[in-house]
């Protein structure tokens, strides 16, 4: 048996409360960047291995590393081995899941040994403990062939070219989702993360709506970006990331890049809104 999840946090903690199997973190970050519409997972690994390297400043033989031990994992599979997709309600889950349902539909595995296991928290949980997580391990189901239909019609309009996906996107959400509940509001919030240039997306506004009340350091600033989330989704890397690309639009007292830094950095260095970033909010500025 092998478990599916989005990190390898979520991997050490199913191990600590007794989960059993082997655990292969899928390590893609799918609200960045584009989407390949490849199912093969070597030519998924160059596609993606180059944007995250660039886009999160990681050297890009230790991207590629990762996700080589991912495919390695999931290519050595025998068509019999029992394949356990564990899901939360964020959309970095949910977008990692469907990718995940793109590739094993493609493979030469058995769909009656793929089972989910839909987890309403993160992992690891924050409102659960190990009991209710082995409760939750054991109610893992095979899905039916509805799950795997709306799973593609929703992949299939995540993978379009970005002028043609908000559209399709759009259109998915009036389909049944009882049996993936929570994809739909992460197909919402997806769009809300990737509208089109220069549009903002609701991180950003988030961000100048957060300085707008007050400087904060830049911990306290993705605390309270958390807290404005239905399901907070965005790993501190992913926000560091997303606000070094706003530094027109505030005033970061440092011009050290932020990404990569020890934790007291970001108690210690403070970010407030910029004046562009004042007009932007009160419709004086333009976006470029």
């Amino acid at each position: 048996m092998i478990h599916i999840t989005n990190g390898d946090n979520a991997n050490r903690y199913l191990k600590q409360v007794g989960i059993e199997g082997q655990f292969q973190a899928w390590q893609d970050v799918l609200h960045h960047g584009p989407i390949t519409a490849e199912t093969n997972l070597n030519k998924i690994t160059e596609y993606r291995s180059q944007f995250l390297a660039e886009f999160f400043c990681i050297a890009l033989s230790d991207i590629k590393a990762k996700f080589n031990k991912r495919d390695q994992a999931l290519l050595s599979l025998a068509p019999e081995d029992e394949v356990v997709l564990w899901l939360t309600p964020e959309l970095f889950d949910c977008l990692i899941g469907l990718q995940f349902l793109a590739w094993f539909n493609s493979s030469h595995l058995r769909k009656k040994n793929l089972k989910v296991i839909m987890v309403p928290d993160h992992l690891p949980p924050k409102e659960h403990d190990s009991e209710h997580i082995q409760r939750y391990f054991q109610t893992r189901f095979t899905p039916a062939p509805a799950f795997y239909k709306l799973a593609n019609q929703v992949w299939q309009a995540l993978i379009l070219p970005s002028d043609q996906r908000s559209i399709a996107l759009k259109k998915c959400l009036a389909l049944e989702f009882k049996y993936w509940p929570s994809l739909k509001l992460a197909i919402t919030r997806f769009l809300e993360e990737t509208p089109s240039a220069p549009e903002l997306s609701r991180t950003q506004w988030q961000i100048l709506d957060i300085l707008l009340i007050k400087p904060l350091s830049l911990a306290q600033l993705f605390g309270e970006n958390q807290q404005l989330e239905e399901i907070p989704f965005m790993g501190d890397l992913s926000f560091w990331c997303t606000l070094e690309m706003m530094r027109e639009l505030v005033d970061i007292d440092t011009q050290e890049c932020i990404l990569h830094q020890e934790r007291m950095f970001y108690h210690l260095h403070q970010v407030s809104l910029s004046e562009q970033g004042m007009k932007v909010i009160t419709g004086d500025g333009y976006l470029t």
